[in-house]
């Protein structure tokens, strides 16, 4: 975006922005609306708890 520009210019900018932006959102939830239901939910691993080392002496320096 430039500095100096006449503010219907940079209106009109504006509006195509947003108006691509819309249509890219649009397109995406439409896509993804589509892959959905056919793909089933993957089981959640399950992560074991790391018993974590004493602390030993003698510092980061």
């Amino acid at each position: 975006m430039k500095r100096n520009q006449k503010p219907e210019v940079r209106k009109a900018q504006r509006e195509q922005a947003i108006r691509a932006a819309k249509e890219q959102a649009s397109k995406k939830t439409a896509r993804a609306a589509a892959t959905a239901p056919t793909k089933a939910a993957p089981e959640q691993k399950i992560v074991k708890p790391v018993e974590v080392s004493a602390p030993r002496v003698g510092g980061k320096r």
